[in-house]
């Protein structure tokens, strides 16, 4: 008789067991704030503030008909302009740090999905030198979350991070309205704008041996650019029904300087003259330039650090655009380069002392 009453016992635990993991299954189905399965339901906002994580399912399962691109430059503009402005529902793709391939890989998986009318694309220069691989695999992007199968979904059905933290977090920012709409993924609230946080973020002091030598070799970075506005151009051609909108954004002073102590000035200038170049060639495309409004790049006041600018020129940056102010075209566009090598040169020279001090002096090998 005990031998019975232990088998049953155990079978009540196994179907017990069974009963609570179905429900957490289908609770982390039902919220899903990875966005793996389905749009909110119930009419919740769509809380987007984990762009790693959430950026395979909001392509697969939201609608759009057009995508904002670009890395955490791109972040805090605000996609519901884009929407009232050119009468389209935007996605936003975020890559932090983004590559050209990585930005690539999930636009065109975007473009399997859905037939898209416009690419926003925030194009930071350094992504034009950055390596052609795909590096979106890894310990906090989890592969499953990228296949459409649900086969290996297990890791994110029962998971107590998934259970006891980003559902609790998802639900409170929507009743909060947090990254909802067209704050997707933004994350200026409670950052700092202003000189001294700017400045935290650059050592002008800490020059190498080897900088302004002119002795640096270019060759692997020179390559990277060839085949990264491969890329590019391929992507535009491959979807002439598809208006691509690049904006350049203005990257601080700080940042200029830091490449000219660091001996790279010229390759990054060359590296935006290249690819700017080649867009400008077709005929889908529209870039807007922003890298030579010298009001913004040479007030600190507006950063953060070297190159992350405040919600304000993020929007100054859309109303330009919508407006057809900063637009370059093939006739304008060497101008437009000499006009940034002038810049530089004034920054190195006079402009960055305004916050470094004329009497701090710097050895040049």
């Amino acid at each position: 008789m005990e031998e019975g009453f232990q088998k049953k016992a155990l079978k009540r635990l196994i179907i017990f067991i069974a009963v609570q993991m179905a429900f957490v299954g289908f609770f982390v189905w039902l919220t899903d704030p990875f966005y793996q399965y389905h749009a909110p339901f119930f009419g919740m906002d769509a809380v987007l503030n984990d762009r790693d994580n959430q950026m395979p399912g909001t392509i697969r399962n939201f609608e759009y008909d057009s995508v904002l691109v670009g890395s955490s430059l791109a972040e805090n503009f605000d996609s519901s302009f884009l929407d009232q402005t050119y009468n389209c529902s935007t996605l936003k793709i975020i890559r932090a740090s983004g590559s050209v391939a990585d930005l690539l890989y999930y636009l065109e998986m975007a473009q399997e999905e859905r037939a898209l009318k416009n690419v926003f694309w925030c194009l930071d220069i350094s992504s034009v030198e950055a390596s052609t691989e795909v590096t979106l695999y890894g310990q906090d992007t989890p592969r499953y979350l990228h296949t459409k199968t649900v086969l290996d979904d297990l890791p994110y059905l029962f998971n107590k991070e998934i259970l006891m933290e980003k559902i609790p977090s998802m639900l409170a920012y929507a009743h909060a309205g947090l990254n909802t709409g067209g704050k997707a993924y933004n994350w200026a609230r409670g950052k700092e704008f202003g000189e001294a946080w700017a400045m935290r973020a650059y050592d002008r002091g800490n020059i190498g041996p080897s900088a302004l030598s002119g002795d640096r070799d270019y060759t692997v970075e020179t390559v990277l650019i060839a085949e990264n506005i491969a890329l590019l151009t391929r992507q535009v051609e491959a979807h002439p029904e598809t208006k691509y909108r690049f904006l350049i954004p203005p990257l601080s002073l700080l940042w200029w300087d830091c490449a000219y102590v660091n001996g790279e000035l010229e390759q990054r200038i060359y590296a935006l003259d290249q690819a700017v170049s080649a867009l400008l060639c077709l005929e889908n495309v529209e870039v807007y330039y922003f890298q030579n409004e010298e009001s913004i790049v040479c007030n600190l006041d507006y950063y953060m650090d070297m190159v992350h600018y405040s919600p304000d020129i993020s929007q100054y940056m859309l109303d330009a655009m919508a407006a057809g102010r900063n637009r370059v075209e093939a006739g304008n566009w060497k101008e437009a380069v000499a006009g940034l090598q002038k810049l530089t040169a004034w920054i190195s020279a006079e402009g960055i002392f305004v916050y470094y001090g004329t009497e701090e002096t710097f050895d040049e090998p």
